[in-house]
């Protein structure tokens, strides 16, 4: 990941230095600056594609009107850069996906959205009318925080960036605590920070002589498709297949996070159909049984023949790491899953520069316990009130308390809870 951040308005190259600063962890590899007519950008690079200058950012276009700063990775860039080389449409000087986005905006505009296809938040800033256009990819999974204070647009990929703007104020926004408190995580367009709000997933912000307007580019299609099981299950194996290898293009070493769940081993699965060579797959383990997957871990790897590599952990170690999750989140999370995600994450690194995860697939093919308990609930709900409140309930206070991960004293009385 990349760390972007930037203004628009009242601001000077210390300010952006220090909102930079904020996110070099983000990209430790490099970092650039822009400054023209009241606009600064500023860029924290982690080197994935052309690791040469000609990668740096912030990027100025061949005919020096558009300036970009984009944190992400377009996966059909060489396809596009491709058809651009056939028109002879633009200039190109290095091999990166950052360069492909400013030819498309130089042809096509804001428009060239729909043309590509991967993961970014980006903002782009176009010297001929002094505007600045700051969009988040389809899904939202990079990150882009911004807040208009004072005539002022500021923007990041981390609140930490923006509270480095001497306009922006540290004040709570009490409506983002309490749906904090109820779902357990800080939902879209909010922050924990008043004023300051995360661009929606597929929408897009103009910023044009001092005002801000938002819009979506993109909605998913919800249209029912009539399929023969046999046939959609050929079309899934096939975009599976498809979209794990283009994630597979990087200049730098790559791996892949495995849990040994479906998810993980599902992904690593088609990593290695897509490789000539040896995958390079990651686990972390623990001393305490109930909590310790390494061994699907290592089932997985063996089946698939990778080059796997695990670190086996403590409760220590992640208790020590408790103190720093709020440096490292800048905003509230529930889930737990931070703290084994950073270790992973954190002993990854020390081999590779990019790995790939199986997050999201629980979302996606409603694999959570929850949706087991959704079904469960309808019976539930059919016994007697009395039966329920006077016997059911009551009896949970005879089921011990267990440290074991996801023991059946606490499933139950989530179950009840809920």
């Amino acid at each position: 990941m990349c760390g972007i951040a930037g203004f628009a308005g009242s601001g000077n190259q210390d300010t952006l230095a220090r909102m930079v600063a904020a996110v070099r962890h983000r990209g430790p590899d490099d970092q650039g600056f822009f400054l023209d007519n009241q606009v600064g950008l500023g860029f924290a690079r982690l080197s994935i594609i052309d690791l040469s200058p000609t990668g740096h950012q912030p990027m100025t276009s061949a005919d020096g009107n558009a300036t970009i700063i984009f944190n992400g990775e377009i996966y059909n860039y060489r396809e596009l850069k491709s058809e651009l080389l056939q028109k002879n449409s633009y200039p190109f000087r290095g091999t990166s996906d950052t360069e492909v986005l400013l030819a498309l905006y130089q042809i096509y505009g804001i428009d060239f959205l729909k043309k590509i296809n991967g993961m970014f938040a980006l903002a782009l800033y176009d010297k001929r009318n002094g505007s600045l256009f700051l969009t988040r990819d389809r899904m939202g999974k990079k990150p882009l925080y911004y807040t208009v204070i004072g005539g002022t647009l500021i923007f990041g990929s981390e609140p930490k960036a923006l509270l480095q703007h001497p306009a922006c104020v540290r004040k709570l926004n009490l409506t983002a605590l309490n749906d904090y408190l109820h779902y357990e995580y800080v939902p879209t367009p909010y922050s924990i920070f008043e004023g300051i709000s995360k661009l929606e997933p597929a929408h897009s912000a103009l910023w044009q002589q001092g005002k801000l307007t938002t819009h979506p580019f993109w909605s998913m299609d919800f249209t029912e498709k009539r399929i023969a099981e046999a046939d959609a299950l050929k079309k899934l194996d096939a975009e599976l297949q498809r979209s794990v290898a283009q994630r597979l293009v990087a200049d730098v070493p790559l791996g892949i996070f495995l849990s040994g769940g479906l998810d993980s081993s599902t992904i690593a699965y088609y990593a290695q159909k897509a490789s000539t060579q040896k995958i390079k797959t990651y686990s972390i383990g623990f001393k305490e049984s109930s909590f310790d997957e390494s061994a699907f871990a290592r089932m997985v790897a063996e089946h698939l023949g990778t080059d796997h590599h695990e670190q086996i952990l403590s409760a220590k170690d992640s208790l020590e790491l408790i103190p720093h999750i709020a440096d490292l989140l800048d905003e509230p999370m529930a889930d737990p899953s931070i703290i084994p995600t950073y270790l992973l994450s954190k002993f990854t690194r020390e081999h590779v520069t990019v790995a790939l995860g199986g997050d999201g697939g629980d979302e996606l093919f409603a694999g959570y316990p929850t949706f087991q308990a959704f079904k469960l609930a309808h019976w539930y709900r059919k016994l007697p009130e009395t039966l329920r409140r006077l016997l059911l309930e009551p009896a949970l206070s005879l089921i011990p308390a267990s440290e074991r991960d996801m023991s059946l004293g606490f499933l139950v009385r989530r179950f009840i809870a809920g």
